[in-house]
């Protein structure tokens, strides 16, 4: 079988467009262009389908409870992640494509933060209102960038509720290669996604070169997938000065470009992968070009 194609970087596809886009640490991030200008959000979905892409992921990731504090004129989660349905729904449509919509679950707080997670039942309302938006509507729910065992559970958990399709996707970002930012190991995440019987397990948001070691964790999943960053590892001499797993990441990087990023997609097709796609710093030139390896399978 070959793999799914799943679509690229939102926030670099609005960056290189000249969208405002400010740090997602501090503000609402790609929610801004969700909210005030949606129509390029659509055409990027669009030109992800026309690069290859199988699956498209609705744009709500950064427009949660916890975030959306910081723009209190903001419409609600609810409504943004309805529009942003709309949005994948009109571009398969505008496409005549058998794309499919991945319904996002993002993490509440801000990403590669666990401890800012919220308490459980406050988790399960959040993702079972997305859950009600999307059932029926999606042909999948992606868990995404998960920085810790406790949320990636709960998450998970509660998309098999609204979906018999769930991908649940791992980050292992930071100094600890093969450990959650929660410092908790991968290979244990993953076992406990074995035991929601997902049907896919990924990794994400992490360097190309950084996710091909997952490979071996991935060994005892049924599916797994990886949609990693345009970047390999770089030492850099603050390395030992910064604990953030973001911070790190972002010190320890080397950027590639998608002829570069091909080599590594090729490496994880080889060893199985369900699932392909790209995350930050990519572009629909990396979808075309893992096209281009998929339609020679």
């Amino acid at each position: 079988m070959k793999p799914y194609i799943l679509d690229s970087a939102l926030g670099t596809e609005l960056e290189n467009r000249g969208e405002y886009l400010p740090s997602f640490k501090t503000s609402i991030w790609s929610a801004y262009s969700l909210i005030h200008n949606p129509e390029i959000i659509k055409q990027i979905h669009i030109e992800n389908i026309e690069a290859g892409a199988d699956v498209i992921t609705t744009s709500n990731y950064q427009a949660t409870p916890e975030l959306l504090k910081r723009e209190p004129s903001a419409p609600s989660y609810e409504d943004l992640a309805k529009r942003a349905l709309e949005l994948c729904q009109e571009a398969v449509n505008e496409t005549n494509s058998n794309t499919m919509i991945a319904g996002c679950y993002p993490p509440i707080h801000v990403t590669f933060r666990p401890d800012l997670s919220s308490k459980e039942k406050t988790l399960r309302k959040f993702y079972s209102t997305l859950g009600s938006i999307y059932k029926n509507n999606v042909d999948i729910i992606i868990c995404e960038t998960m920085a810790s065992i406790y949320e990636g559970v709960v998450a998970g958990s509660v998309a098999k509720d609204f979906s018999n399709r769930v991908w649940l996707s791992w980050t292992t970002r930071g100094n600890k290669l093969n450990r959650l930012p929660s410092t908790e190991l991968l290979a244990d995440a993953l076992q406990k996604g074995n035991d929601l019987d997902v049907e896919c397990q990924l990794v994400n948001c992490i360097h190309a070169d950084t996710a091909s070691l997952a490979i071996d964790k991935f060994k005892d999943v049924d599916n797994f997938g990886i949609y990693a960053n345009s970047s390999i590892y770089k030492k850099n001499k603050l390395e030992g000065f910064v604990s953030d797993a973001d911070e790190w990441h972002y010190h320890n990087h080397q950027p590639i470009d998608h002829i570069e990023y091909k080599k590594y997609v090729q490496e994880w097709v080889d060893n199985g992968a369900f699932v392909i796609g790209g995350c930050c710093r990519t572009t629909t030139k990396h979808i075309e070009e893992i096209k281009k390896i998929v339609d020679k399978i």
